[in-house]
């Protein structure tokens, strides 16, 4: 191989090099444009979220209410018939009962009575109000 030809080899394989130099700088000019770009847009959405007082980390959390509510049942009244025997029992004054009568009644024998139905309110779970931020003054070691 001749000295030139020897050059001309060493030129077209310079260009090919600075060539492919352009190419990937190009391409990490770009990579770094579309990186600073959304990041200025992810910021600018979070400041303006900010603005607006939509701040999720600032917003209180929701009260949590639960009720137990059975669907499609409805709730009607209790209605209960008492006997003259209960009424009279009811509105006859009270005794007091003595240490011996207490023994004597639980010797009797005990009649089975069917326990009272009563209706099942919704339980409600209260939840705590929060305390209120008092914003104090920003002490540094200069002031």
């Amino acid at each position: 191989m001749d000295p030139i030809e020897k050059r001309e080899l060493k030129r077209k394989a310079w260009l090919r090099l600075a060539a492919q130099r352009r190419r990937a700088g190009f391409l990490r000019g770009r990579v770094v444009a579309v990186s600073m770009i959304c990041f200025a847009v992810l910021w600018t959405a979070v400041f303006l979220q900010m603005e607006t007082g939509n701040d999720p980390v600032l917003a209180s959390k929701p009260k949590r209410v639960v009720a137990r509510v059975e669907p499609n049942r409805r709730r009607e009244p209790e209605v209960t018939v008492k006997t003259p025997a209960e009424v009279e029992a009811a509105e006859a004054p009270v005794e007091e009962v003595t240490p011996e009568a207490e023994v004597a009644e639980t010797e009797a024998p005990v009649e089975e009575v069917a326990p009272e139905v009563e209706a099942v309110e919704p339980e409600v779970e209260e939840v705590a109000p929060e305390a209120e931020f008092v914003e104090e003054p920003l002490v540094t070691s200069q002031s």
